[in-house]
C-alpha cells in the first residue's frame, strides 16, 4: 500500500499537522499518567489511534514517529527503549486496519461496542506480545538500563514462575494492557467521533 503525502490537498496537509499534535498529546498523556503519577498504566496511543480511525492507519502510524521524535527532542538522548515505536506503530495499524475491515457506519450501537471490546482485546495481544519482544531482546543488551515501568512489579513477582524470560516479558504486560487497551480504544473512538463532527461542521457546513 503506498503512502500518499500530496501538499496540494488540503486535508492531508490537515493530517500531517494532527499527526504531529496526536503525537505531542499522547507523550503528555503518557508522562502525566505514568511517569509523574506512577500509575500501573500507559496510555500512550488514544489520540495516535484516534487519528487512524480518523484518517487511515498510515497517519496513525506518523503520529507514533512523531510522539518519538518530540521525546527525543525534548530529552536530547537517542535510547534503546526507542525500539518501543514499534509498539506504537502495530497499535495504530491495527486500529485503523480494523476499522476499515470490521467497523460498518450501519453497525448499531451494541454491534460497535462488542467490535470495539473485541479490538481491545486483540490489541491487548499485539502490545503485550511486541512489547515482550522488544522488552526481550533489550534485556539481553548489556547497555540497555531500563527504567522503573509499569510492569516490574509483576516481573519480580512472576520471576521464578516461567522458564522462558521470553514468555515472561509477554506475561507481565497483559494484565497492564488489558486496562491500558480498554481506556486506550474507546477513548481514541471518542476522538473519532469528535473528529468526525468537526470535519463535517468545516466541509459539509449547513
Amino acid at each position: 500500500m503506498s503512502f500518499p503525502f500530496d501538499f496540494s490537498n488540503r486535508k492531508r496537509v490537515l493530517f500531517f499537522v494532527l499527526s504531529i499534535l496526536c503525537g505531542f498529546l499522547d507523550y503528555i498523556i503518557c508522562d502525566f499518567v505514568a511517569w509523574v503519577n506512577h500509575l500501573p498504566l500507559f496510555c500512550d496511543t488514544i489520540f495516535i489511534m484516534g487519528l487512524s480511525f480518523l484518517a487511515g492507519p498510515w497517519w496513525g502510524v506518523l503520529a507514533g514517529f512523531f510522539y518519538h521524535l518530540i521525546d527525543f527532542c525534548l530529552n536530547r538522548t537517542l535510547e534503546l527503549g526507542h525500539w518501543f515505536m514499534l509498539c506504537h506503530f502495530l497499535a495504530a495499524l491495527t486500529a485503523g486496519y480494523f476499522k476499515i475491515w470490521f467497523i460498518k457506519k450501519t453497525d448499531s450501537s451494541l454491534a460497535l461496542f462488542i467490535k470495539l471490546i473485541i479490538l481491545s482485546l486483540v490489541l491487548c495481544l499485539v502490545m503485550s506480545i511486541s512489547g515482550g519482544i522488544i522488552g526481550y531482546i533489550l534485556n539481553n543488551i548489556e547497555a540497555y538500563k531500563a527504567a522503573s515501568s509499569q510492569t516490574d512489579f509483576l516481573t519480580f513477582l512472576w520471576d521464578n514462575k516461567f522458564h522462558s524470560k521470553l514468555l515472561l516479558q509477554i506475561a507481565v504486560r497483559i494484565p497492564v494492557n488489558i486496562a491500558d487497551r480498554f481506556i486506550c480504544t474507546f477513548a481514541a473512538w471518542g476522538v473519532y467521533w469528535l473528529g468526525e463532527r468537526v470535519q463535517k461542521l468545516f466541509y459539509n457546513p449547513v
